[in-house]
Order: C-alpha cells, then sequence, then structure tokens
C-alpha cells in the first residue's frame, strides 16, 4: 500500500444499510481518514453513529438534489455508495454532483453478484443487475473528466442458517464475503495509488463455498445430523420467474439463490477472474468463526 494517500475525506452514502455501518467503522477506525455521512431528510435514521461524524443532510431525494449535493460534495476526496438496491438509478446524480466538485473517486453500490453476467440480468430485476451496470457505464463515461472509479464484487453475505439444497448444484462452489471484509476491501482500496485500483471492477471473497460443505460444518459445528430438504432447482427458478413475471418480489430471494449457485450466473466469478484479496491486504477468515457467529 501507499505510505501516503491522495484520499483523505470520504463521504458514504446508504450508511445506515446492511453494508453502511460497516463501512463507517472501517474509515473511521483509520486515521488517514476522515469520514462523514450523506443522508436525506425524510430517511428515519434508526442507527446511532459517533458524534464525531459530520452527517450532511439533503431536503429530498437525491435525484432532486444536485445543487445541495455539489455544495456537500466540494472538498470530498471520496464518495462511497452503499444505497439500496431499488435507488441504485439514482446515482447518477450523485456521480454528476461528484463531477461537478471536483471529487476524485466514485465507488458504485455494487458489493453482489457479477452485474456483468447477462444471464443473472435475464432472471433477476434490473434493480439488482441491469442497473447496476449502467451505473458503472455511467462512471466510465466520466472518466475523460476525471472522475476514477472502482466497482467491487463481493458476492452475497454469508447468512444461510437452514438446511435447504438446489440438488444439482448442491456441490457447485460460489463465493461470498462477509460484510467486515466488503468493507475492509473498498477502505484498503482508497489507501492504494489510483493506478492500481481506478477504472475496474476488483474481485474479492472471504470463502468459495458449496451448500453442501456449509451444511458439513454446520453439522460438525453442532454435532447434529440437520435435516435436509432437497429442491428441484429449476423448478424452482421457473416459479420464481412466474412470480417476478405478475409483480410478485417474493421471488428475489429464490432467484438470487439460483444465481449464486447455478452454474454460469456468476456466483463463482473467482473461476474466471483473479482475486484482488492480495491486492487489498485483506486478511484471511476462519469459516468455523463466521458459521459459529451465526449460530449464536
Amino acid at each position: 500500500m501507499s505510505s501516503s494517500s491522495p484520499i483523505q475525506k470520504v463521504l458514504i452514502v446508504g450508511a445506515t444499510g446492511l453494508l453502511g455501518p460497516h463501512l463507517v467503522s472501517v474509515f473511521d477506525a483509520d486515521a488517514q481518514f476522515h469520514v462523514s455521512i450523506l443522508t436525506r431528510q425524510s430517511s428515519s435514521r434508526s442507527r446511532q453513529f459517533p458524534p464525531h461524524i459530520t452527517i450532511h443532510t439533503v431536503s429530498g431525494e437525491y435525484d432532486k438534489s444536485e445543487s445541495e449535493l455539489v455544495k456537500i460534495f466540494t472538498g470530498q476526496d471520496a464518495i462511497i455508495s452503499a444505497i439500496a438496491a431499488q435507488a441504485v438509478p439514482q446515482q447518477r446524480v450523485l456521480i454528476d454532483a461528484a463531477v461537478k466538485a471536483g471529487v476524485k473517486h466514485f465507488v458504485p453500490s455494487e458489493y453482489g453478484h457479477d452485474t456483468r453476467n447477462e444471464q443473472a440480468a435475464q432472471l433477476l430485476p434490473p434493480f439488482f443487475v441491469t442497473h447496476k451496470r449502467q451505473v458503472v457505464e455511467y462512471l466510465q463515461s466520466k472518466e475523460v473528466e476525471g472522475l476514477k472509479w472502482t466497482a467491487f464484487v463481493t458476492g452475497y453475505d454469508f447468512s444461510r442458517k437452514h438446511a435447504m439444497i438446489l440438488k444439482e448444484y448442491g456441490d457447485y462452489h460460489w463465493s461470498t464475503t462477509t460484510f467486515h471484509i466488503a468493507a475492509l476491501a473498498v477502505k484498503n482500496a482508497m489507501l492504494m495509488t489510483s493506478e492500481k485500483i481506478a477504472n475496474r471492477y476488483l474481485f474479492v471473497e472471504s470463502f468459495n463455498v458449496s451448500q453442501k460443505g456449509i451444511l458439513c460444518a454446520l453439522e460438525e459445528l453442532t454435532s447434529t445430523k440437520w435435516d435436509v430438504s432437497y429442491h428441484d432447482a429449476e423448478e424452482e427458478r421457473r416459479v420464481a420467474v412466474e412470480k417476478l413475471s405478475r409483480g410478485n418480489f417474493s421471488a428475489i430471494p429464490t432467484l438470487m439463490r439460483y444465481v449464486t449457485c447455478a452454474r454460469g450466473y456468476g456466483g463463482d466469478y473467482m473461476c474466471y477472474e483473479e482475486s484482488a484479496n492480495d491486492l487489498l491486504s485483506l486478511p484471511e477468515e476462519s469459516l468455523r468463526s463466521a458459521l459459529t457467529k451465526l449460530l449464536n
């Protein structure tokens, strides 16, 4: 890592979401950075942050607050977005404001599936894949204006607590990353010289696992033989697609599970991409420790 970083003032958007608090924590813990938070006046903030962290508030929705955003972004070195999937398209105005404010670096809200995968894009709602990819394409169009970007592919958070196996893909491996490591990856990237991390995707994982492998580990940790239900993956996909076509968004978790575990949908992105774990000096994690936390 670089001994001196051009990135010092970091503003986090979406700090109260799933990943946001972890981002705030790792940046705040590093004396290299001065972290602040952006939120909307209408947002209900149930999470409390340390009093020394500045919280900037805009009066309306982000896509109607560009002039306010430019003022807030002025003087910031990097904007780290962790906004919810449904709000992903609003990042365009964040990007425009960042360009006008002279921000050096923008990290879009990715942190999940490899959104370049066309098969996954055909199954999942646009805000999970297509809209995220379009945001990166928009960032690419802003490179000529001096704004650099980095997108992080981290897989889905490690949170499976039940023994439900997609029988066709029970042995298929996929990448997954804990929230802490995902946040640490972003922070460590901001410490590096821009030529190493600018205008590219970085692929990170805590574990490369399979459904059956997780089940075996859970049975070992609990000293219990778990009840297992085996589901027809293709039938589940068919039913979920039909539900989604009728506007029933309860099908989304099923489709997310499918694209994670099924071959060809980008779940095991380390099969075709280089890991950035070493580049970002990420520590190794213990699968046993991660599972133990889930069980407690």
